[in-house]
């Protein structure tokens, strides 16, 4: 019988989460190690004092006790210093001095820890994750504080990014079904009740969790509707039923009718291929009700969207109508509960005017998901065989706009040859642009410039030229084809083939590694594609 039972692993440490508000704590230090056990033990509500000197004191520590957070007492350390503390924290790197505030911690009898020295600790601080009143703790027992710092981390990210609001809200859910059934008897009913709650309900769903949602549960609660009662009712919550291998149990869990706000998530589409779009932006379009797409995402993306689709009515000059269009198309449609999808080209933050996106909406009480893309100001070079950087040619990149608000023109940088310049919504206004660069911020006329255009997709393009001639080249090519960049730098030329010409266009067929350099002067090979509306 006793083999049964399990048996102690020993040499652990018992993981308690300590209720230590307006108890007196010790810290003796005045370092960045000081000033952590302070912070943690002032989210624990307690009454912080502080030894260490304060000429070499640590900024943190020095505004905590200026701002009344904590109490200094001493430069150094008495041992009155712990008559009616409750625990103690030895924050200094002399052994000799470690060892005497120990002696005097155990004389009246407190607990201490001191840092890095585990042979004289009575117990070891955790790495801590908190969110809300959510606390993740780790701990190597003394062994390894470095790498507990990365298992945490490696927990934490782990976590849904509403853990702490979910914890909240069962906590408060758990409060108003006491209030409304605190009898003892009870208690089992309660315990049985929450644990299906929080067992079968997404940590999602439990965040989101409104008031009149709470109120409703707390109905069914009371009424036993739907949940199992100690009186024998047997419409109780659905017992676990085994399959027919008997290997699991099946619940169906309780569920609440949907919510009149719906969800607005911001997607980044990246560059056009549909393979390059994040798995999390896949599931956003999968599980929308509505998509709202920039015009220029590619139509290989849009493929992908099976419910319920509008493109904007963006051209030069009304960008800002279509974006209220749109604003608005989302705030109805969130009233009416549906999953909204604002499916934006490239990066939603990078000249995507992503961030406009979520201020407004906020203002209207509506908080969005942000999924990141790949922005084309990084992928399209690579995609088309130019580095943005190349040690010895150069060692940064800049990503700018060609354009400015209303389709005006928009403030340039000034030229440096050891950057590779981005230029995105530029080439609509290419001549005015590269005049500029080379009139008035001081860019050499012969600096290699491209125009990359659908890069990823199957239609990918580079136009070559310079500075001076990159008009002229595109316009013999047959004018652009959205969405397009343009770069400038010398390294464009990295990664050329001696056989490559300087000016040309290069195609790439059904995305295939099959490409013709076609010289401006062989006008009878360029390909007349043009998109009079587009706008890149």
């Amino acid at each position: 019988m006793t083999s049964a039972i399990r048996q102690p692993q020993k040499g652990g440490s018992l993981m308690i989460a300590w209720q230590c508000q307006q108890q007196k704590i010790l810290v003796v230090g005045n370092n960045t190690v000081a000033a952590s056990r302070v912070f943690s033990a002032l989210e624990a509500d307690a009454n912080v004092e502080l030894v260490g000197d304060k000429s070499t004191m640590c900024q943190e520590l020095l505004v905590r006790i200026e701002q009344g957070q904590v109490t200094w007492i001493a430069s150094e350390f008495e041992p009155s210093h712990v008559e009616n503390a409750d625990l103690a924290f030895v924050c200094i790197r002399d052994l000799d001095r470690a060892r005497v505030i120990v002696s005097a911690c155990k004389a009246a009898k407190v607990a201490v820890n001191v840092a890095d020295i585990s042979e004289l600790c009575d117990f070891f601080m955790t790495s801590t994750h908190r969110d809300q009143s959510l606390q993740v703790a780790v701990s190597t027992n003394g062994k390894a504080s470095k790498l507990s710092s990365r298992i945490r981390r490696q927990i934490a990210s782990s976590l849904p990014p509403n853990i702490g609001t979910a914890v909240d809200r069962v906590g408060t859910l758990r409060k108003r079904i006491r209030s409304s059934d605190p009898s003892d008897a009870a208690s089992a009913r309660r315990m049985h009740w929450l644990a299906q709650i929080c067992e079968y309900w997404s940590l999602d769903r439990l965040a989101c969790l409104s008031e009149q949602e709470m109120e409703g549960l707390l109905e069914l609660y009371n009424n036993d509707e739907g949940y199992e009662s100690l009186e024998g009712n047997n419409r109780g919550l659905p017992s676990l039923m085994p399959t027919v291998n008997g290997d699991s149990d099946i619940m169906q869990a309780p569920s609440l009718p949907r919510t009149s706000s719906g969800t607005l998530t911001l997607v980044g589409s990246g560059p056009g291929d549909p393979s390059l779009l994040t798995v999390a932006a896949v599931n956003a379009i999968k599980e929308a009700d509505l998509v709202l797409a920039d015009k220029i995402v590619p139509a290989e993306v849009i493929a992908l969207v099976k419910c319920e689709l509008k493109i904007a009515r963006k051209f030069p000059g009304n960008a800002d109508t279509a974006q209220e269009e749109f604003n608005q198309e989302a705030l109805k449609a969130l009233s009416q509960g549906k999953n909204v999808v604002r499916l934006k080209q490239g990066d939603p933050y990078l000249f995507g005017r992503g961030g406009e996106e979520v201020l407004f909406f906020r203002k209207h009480n509506h908080e969005c998901k942000v999924i990141p893309g790949i922005s084309s100001s990084t992928a399209a070079p690579l995609l088309c065989g130019i580095p943005l950087t190349h040690r010895g040619v150069a060692s940064q990149f800049l990503v700018t706009t060609g354009t400015g608000a209303r389709n005006s023109s928009a403030p340039l940088p000034t030229y440096d040859s050891k950057r590779t310049d981005v230029f995105l919504m530029a080439v609509h206004r290419l001549k005015d642009l590269t005049e500029d660069l080379i009139r008035d911020q001081g860019y050499p006329s012969e600096l290699p410039c491209a125009i990359l255009e659908r890069a990823s997709c199957s239609d990918q393009r580079v136009v070559y030229g310079s500075l001076k001639s990159i008009c002229q080249v595109l316009d013999s090519a047959g004018g652009s084809r959205p969405p397009g960049l343009m770069v400038t730098g010398w390294a464009l030329n990295v990664l050329k083939k001696e056989s490559e010409l300087s000016e040309g266009v290069v195609e790439s067929f059904q995305g295939k590694a099959q490409y013709q350099t076609y010289h401006m002067k062989d006008s009878k090979n360029i390909l007349t594609l043009h998109d009079p509306e587009g706008v890149c």
